[in-house]
């Protein structure tokens, strides 16, 4: 039938003996169910899969004649979900032979290619070709949605870089489908991820493995083990060679150890000479040793005990020293944790040309078992796994592989490697760090088959291995695409359109399209990729459900920026999404103004900044280097020219998010909604959100560099009214997440609450923020701030400014309802000269201002809070707060956009009249280059104020009255030289429209105190003998909510100067005393609050991925004797209700686990303890969480096996305790069932 010639040359393949037939041979009634029913005899449908002297490929298609009929059938019949069950055929059997060999047969019945299956799911299928192309009626099935394919089915797509056959539109190396073609891969369901719930430690060990190895040393080296913790309690050595004294010493330290103590002995050089014989009784009756009795000058011996155990617990061995050497005496025996983690205790002694060697190593070994959030029994032994990173380095996160496990429950796995990073698996400090633990293992497998090394030349300056994966394509108007549980490795080529899955300008393709079965890509695993993951390019109503994407990112514009979720259009849900590790971005949305790419001209102006957000549901973002979650910026959509050498689709700086209804800026406007956002360990920002209206509530921030940023869309902002709200949001600055060194992690050192070694986000001398006002207005209300302090190297406050900030500020930024635990100890800071700040003197940087609305954050209500070096926002009862850099002061604040032009590139000088000593220097926003130069200073109501520059005068000046309400006012003074003539004119500017109205001349007084009579008339006074015009700029109309300008639109006032050459004009030295006025306190500061804020802060706990799961805040403290001798107390706290334990003995606290209610408080004196263990037999309902702390040194507590009905793997020990709270499942948290 078949002429067969591996993958260099092709098969060649026979038409069936009966032409008109369309049925192959092996066709067997009743085994398989046709996707649709055959086309007539005459319409030969075939599956073209290669042709004589042409390399492997697959074409999957029906002949023209068909096209028609079929195209006709599918529009009517789409997504028609006809099971394909069947059993293994004869047909099946010689397809699955042939797929195995690397080949398939000219014709296939009816266009239908379905791979061979069985109940046992034995029957293992290896497709190996350059191409599949799927269209015209064409149909690969492998498995059905309700039937799901059992077998192993592996498509391997194999071929370099221009070197088969190049397809057009699809490419090389591909699986593609086109018009009527049918792509249904459905492979065994299985739970895709899940997240741990118990933290794995690297060594997987949470004290850590021990390795210790010593030359020399003579005596008898001692390491004492805890036996629930694998942790060395104590390293000593004992030379009973020379001192009768050190063995002594080594019998009372036997002696004091406790029952169950892990001992482990290596002898170094010679330990024999003055070892006592009852030392050597004392270690046959306490560690069961039958060889230390007999051990002789320079024999190596090692020991593993346990003490108390006898002789069944104790492993030995000795060697004899011959020839300078011994060989390598090793004693070794395994235990368990009290979590059921099994390790081994190593001791070792030798000699190796008569150099003596020793050591000790502790280390898990028969896999390490994993505590996970859900249900994994469909996961697998053998399957691969990926654990995500929970530190600043997304390549901490690693690749296991699943061991049998008879002994784990449905919740847990074992894996074969150990870890070597730590793996968070719980809410710390209220924010979910557990790490996501994804499978990567499916039963259904395409891969590209890849080179050694690059080969392609380009590619080759980025990468040193092949690069050219697989890739599959969808086009539009195919028949039917469902893609779930599949496993796609090696995909994606540094190609322009060739990703692990591209849906190409597909269209609609939901019920809108015509689907009666929505497409979608489900349960896939993607790893180990080249470009992207899923694409989805110009289609619409894909539904993208749970997947798995391992060690691939997004590369994008011109490899300016890489992201997990790259987002072009804001109308896109994303719900329940994780974005675990990216060089750039986990999650972007930027914003194209038109289609650019293949999409250019297809559609009309996508106004993607002015689309209102989807929904955005319950998203983690964490370990990605810039920012966890990024809304900002968008493309280039012009050519590089001599103008603008920037390549098309670099990314611009143009895009602003502005969200409308119906994307019409003339329409109301609609808030995007950022609800449940977790971010932490994202290197430089948890968040970075740039535009209007938009909201962030629910969400929980840790351990990034810069928790959460709000940027507005201007120098003010273009979408009048609009702002930037977060609350009941959680900032957590430096967390007990303390990191891993390694995997990346670039900086490391001290800090948080405990000034432990950690990693850090940026550097040591970085300084951490947890949210960062960039210029506004933003809310930010009803948000808790934890664990801010600064070290000497850096500071780290809970509420900070953009550094080196060249922008405005408005002080219409508010805060409200803030509550700052106990561990900030800097709540603000404003800058000041040094690292990262640099200067510290920008135009931004000197007018950081916002408002303390109800005092939660000073303790003065209604208060605004400056640079403490701005006198332009002062009065004489101002409170300085100088850890802060800050000043604290009453009154109405707004701002002056001060726009000129001719010269443009001046430094402007501004002068409060009652603090002219104290002037504020404006270096202005643009560059020199620029048309016109700006300014934007906050100022002080009811004040007068001077103006002065570092060279001539501007020709041309406008002054707009920016958070002006109406009737407000300051007076101004602007220096010109003598002599100048002026022409004055208001107006109200429409910036929508660019057009102005409402114009009004101003004319000249001949007195100050005319002008000041006169205020409320368009008049200006210019004093001749000091070079100031005066002016008042007083706002005519009301202003709306957040609105800059009023609501008939931007009131300014229009200067221009006419004066002869003019080298400075500085008026300072003319303008004062003769302008000075006595500092005055307009609205009075009010009396520092004294009572607490009962409904400040976050109403949550805990910010957690399950947000249907409530949580309890549980802490307790257990002081040990210096603690105690300090007074540190002991108790339990409850959701924040502290229990104290103030006598020696035990508390226990029950909780019922339904309701969080605490139902018993029992407190145990040393002299009762006996009675605890039937206490919690018995007197502890069902179904509820027992937490137990001890105070006092409580010589022994005999509820070791009670413990064990709780949750403890095996009896604890519990004797001579200093200090004891149980810990169950990484929180003090236990369940009675």
């Amino acid at each position: 039938m078949q002429a067969i010639d591996p993958r260099g040359s092709s098969p060649a393949f026979h038409q069936p003996q009966n032409g008109s037939s369309h049925k192959s041979s092996g066709y067997v009634p009743g085994r398989i169910a046709p996707f649709r029913p055959p086309p007539p005899p005459k319409n030969q449908a075939s599956a073209k899969f290669t042709s004589a002297r042409q390399e492997a490929r697959a074409t999957i298609a029906s002949s023209s004649d068909a096209q028609r009929h079929q195209a006709e059938t599918s529009r009517k019949k789409r997504h028609k979900n006809t099971l394909i069950c069947f059993a293994m055929s004869s047909f099946s059997f010689f397809l699955a032979l042939g797929i195995i060999l690397g080949i398939a047969s000219k014709y296939a019945p009816n266009g239908l290619l379905v791979f061979g299956d069985n109940e046992k799911g034995s029957r293992n299928i290896t497709l190996q070709t350059r191409f599949i192309l799927i269209k015209d009626g064409g149909a690969l099935h492998i498995g059905a949605e309700k039937c799901r394919y059992k077998s192993k089915a592996t498509i391997i797509l194999y071929g370099k870089k221009d070197e088969g056959d190049y397809v057009p539109t699809f490419g090389e190396k591909f699986v593609g489908v086109g018009p009527g073609g049918t792509l249904e891969l459905h492979g065994s369901q299985k739970l895709a991820w899940t997240s741990l719930s118990k933290t794995v430690y690297s060594s997987g060990l949470a004290s850590g493995s021990y390795t210790f190895e010593k030359e020399f040393f003579r005596g008898l080296n001692v390491r004492v083990i805890d036996q629930d913790t694998a942790q060395v309690l104590a390293a000593e050595r004992f030379d009973t060679h020379e001192s009768q004294n050190d063995s002594r010493k080594l019998q009372d330290f036997l002696k004091a150890q406790d029952i169950g103590r892990i001992v482990a002995i290596a002898v170094g050089d010679s330990a024999v000479k003055n070892l006592l014989d009852e030392t050597k009784t004392t270690i046959q009756n306490l560690l069961g040793s039958k060889l230390i009795k007999g051990l002789s000058y320079r024999q190596a011996w090692a020991l593993v005990g346990v003490i108390g155990d006898g002789q069944s617990s104790c492993n030995e061995s000795v060697r004899d020293y011959v020839n300078h050497n011994t060989g390598k005496a090793i004693a070794q025996r395994e235990f368990v944790t009290l979590d059921g983690q099994r390790f081994a205790v190593r001791a070792f002694s030798e000699w190796i040309d008569g150099v003596p060697k020793w050591g000790f190593q502790i280390e898990a070994v028969d896999g390490v078992i994993l505590d996970l959030s859900e249900d994994v029994s469909t996961w697998n032994p053998e399957d691969q796994i990926v654990i995500a990173s929970t530190d600043y380095s997304m390549y901490q996160a690693e690749e296991l592989s699943l061991l049998p496990c008879p002994e784990c429950s449905k919740y847990q796995i074992k894996v074969r490697e150990t870890p070597q990073f730590h793996h968070i698996g719980e809410i710390i400090d209220g924010v979910d760090m557990r790490a996501e633990v994804g499978v990567l293992t499916r039963n259904i497998l395409i891969k590209g088959e890849m080179e050694d090394s690059c080969y392609t030349g380009k590619e080759c300056r980025f990468f040193n291995y092949d690069t050219f994966g697989g890739h599959i394509k969808i086009l539009k108007n195919f028949t039917s695409v469902h893609l779930s549980y599949v496993e796609l490795k090696q995909m994606g080529q540094q190609v322009y359109g060739a990703y692990p899955v591209h849906f190409h300008r597909c269209g609609d393709v939901d019920e809108k399209g015509g689907y009666n079965y929505q497409t979608y890509v489900e349960g896939l695993s993607i790893h180990h990729c080249f470009s992207r993951c899923v694409t989805i390019h110009a289609t619409n109503g894909l539904l993208v459900g749970i997947m798995n994407n391992a060690k691939s990112g997004i590369a994008v514009l011109k490899w300016e920026a890489v992201s997990t979720f790259w987002i072009a259009h804001p109308n896109n849900h994303l719900i329940n999404n994780v974005a675990a590790g990216s060089q750039d971005a986990g999650i972007w949305y930027i914003f194209h103004k038109v289609p650019t790419g293949e999409s250019h001209g297809l559609f009309p102006e996508t106004k993607a900044e002015l689309t209102p957000l989807g929904i955005f549901y319950n998203n983690k973002v964490h370990s990605n280097f810039k920012a966890g979650l990024f809304i900002d910026k968008g493309v280039k959509i012009t050519n590089a020219s001599a103008a603008d050498k920037r390549e098309y689709l670099s990314l611009d700086n143009n895009a602003r998010f502005r969200p409308h209804q119906d994307a019409n800026p003339e329409k109301p406007r609609v808030a995007a909604l950022i609800d449940r956002l977790i971010a932490y360990k994202n290197n430089d920002h948890g968040a970075w959100v740039r535009g209007g209206d938009i909201i962030i509530q629910n969400s929980g921030f840790a351990d990034n560099g810069i928790g959460l940023t709000f940027a507005s869309d201007g120098s003010f902002p273009s979408d009048e009214g609009s702002s930037q709200q977060v609350s009941d949001s959680l900032f957590v600055g430096e967390s007990k997440n303390y990191g891993n060194a390694g995997g990346q992690n670039k900086y490391w050192g001290t800090g948080g609450v405990n000034n432990k070694t950690r990693a850090l986000p940026r550097n040591r001398t970085y300084p951490i923020r947890g949210f960062q006002i960039y210029d506004g207005p933003i809310c930010l209300t009803k948000c808790t701030f934890s664990n801010f302090v600064p070290t000497p190297d850096r500071f780290t406050s809970a509420i900070g400014f953009l550094m080196k900030n060249t922008w405005q500020i408005t002080p219409q930024n508010n805060i409200s309802l803030v509550k700052f635990g106990e561990n900030v100890s800097l709540k603000i800071f404003f800058g000041k000269p040094g690292p990262w700040f640099e200067e510290a003197d920008l135009d931004g940087d000197k007018n950081s201002i916002f408002h303390d609305v109800d005092g939660s954050v000073t303790g003065y209500k209604d208060t605004y809070v400056g640079r403490m070096d701005n006198y332009l926002i002062r009065h004489p009862d101002c409170i300085n707060v100088t850890t802060w850099n800050g000043v604290v002061c009453s009154g109405t604040y707004a701002q002056v956009y001060i726009q000129t032009r001719n010269p443009q590139n001046l430094t402007m000088t501004m002068v409060r009249d009652e603090y002219p000593s104290n002037p504020l220097v404006l270096r202005g926003i643009n560059n020199q280059k620029a048309d016109f130069q700006q300014y934007q200073p906050v100022v002080m109501l009811q004040k007068g104020y001077t103006i002065h520059w570092n060279g001539q005068a501007p020709q041309t000046t406008f002054l707009y009255l920016i958070n002006f309400n109406k009737n407000d006012w300051i007076q101004v003074g602007l220096c010109y030289p003598p002599d100048t003539t002026f022409q004055v004119t208001f107006d109200v500017f429409q910036r929508q429209a660019s057009a102005y109205h409402n114009v009004e001349d101003y004319v000249p007084v001949s007195s100050m105190a005319e002008l000041q009579k006169r205020r409320t008339e368009k008049i200006f006074y210019f004093d001749n003998s000091t070079g100031l015009l005066f002016l008042f700029l007083q706002a005519k109309y009301h202003r709306d909510g957040h609105s800059y300008c009023s609501s008939q639109g931007c009131e300014r006032v229009k200067i221009q100067a006419s004066f002869q050459s003019w080298p400075v004009s500085n008026c300072l030295m003319k303008a004062y005393p003769k302008y000075f006025q006595k500092p005055t306190v307009v609205k009075r500061m009010p009396t520092k609050m004294t009572s607490s804020c009962q409904k400040c802060g976050s109403s949550q706990m805990a910010f957690s991925s399950d947000p249907h799961k409530a949580y309890l805040l549980v802490k307790i403290q257990s002081p040990d004797k210096i603690e105690l001798q300090r007074n540190q107390e002991a108790f339990i706290s409850v959701n924040g209700v502290k229990f104290p334990l103030k006598g020696v003995g035990v508390l226990t606290v029950a909780i019922d686990a339904c309701t969080g209610r605490v139902t018993k408080e029992t407190f145990f004196p040393e002299a009762n303890l006996q009675n605890l263990e039937d206490y919690i037999k018995t007197q502890i309902p069902q179904r509820s969480i027992v937490l137990l702390n001890t105070r006092g040194n409580i010589k022994t507590l005999n509820i070791s096996q009670v413990l064990m009905s709780l949750g403890a793997v095996k009896p604890a020990s519990l004797q001579n305790l200093g200090l004891f709270c149980f810990t169950y499942q990484n929180a003090f948290l236990i369940i009675k069932n």
